[in-house]
């Protein structure tokens, strides 16, 4: 699963992650770790925004228009690889990929179909 978020403007808009998805039992908890390499290095604050846009979307949480709306869904999520710029990268770039991950993952499952990068130029604000 690939989401990247470029957009052009002046406001912080580059990310990149690589996420897998695995099913859990019901009634289990949903999970998000880092098992990542992460370019050009690790960003607390970024990382902490990602898991934060995949736990929200997973509990049906998430407050912008096209959220998936409805049960929360149990999943755990491996970030495989980060990518971010110093100066072009921001965490609600970060939130928004989480969220835009996890539909992607629930769309596959639903048209039992393999995952496809996700690039999207949609307003953050």
């Amino acid at each position: 699963m690939y989401s990247r978020q470029t957009l052009t403007a002046c406001w912080p808009t580059y990310g990149r992650a690589e996420l897998d998805f695995e099913p859990v039992p019901e009634g289990t908890v949903s999970s998000c770790e880092l098992a990542c390499a992460a370019l050009p290095e690790p960003d607390a604050e970024l990382e902490g925004a990602l898991v934060q846009g995949v736990m929200r979307e997973l509990a049906g949480e998430d407050s912008s228009p096209e959220a998936r709306r409805g049960n929360s869904v149990g999943a755990r999520v491996i970030v495989r690889a980060l990518s971010w710029h110093p100066v072009d990268s921001c965490e609600a770039v970060f939130v928004r990929l989480g969220a835009l991950a996890v539909r992607e993952a629930l769309q596959c499952v639903a048209e039992d179909r393999e995952p496809r990068e996700i690039v999207t130029r949609v307003s953050l604000l």
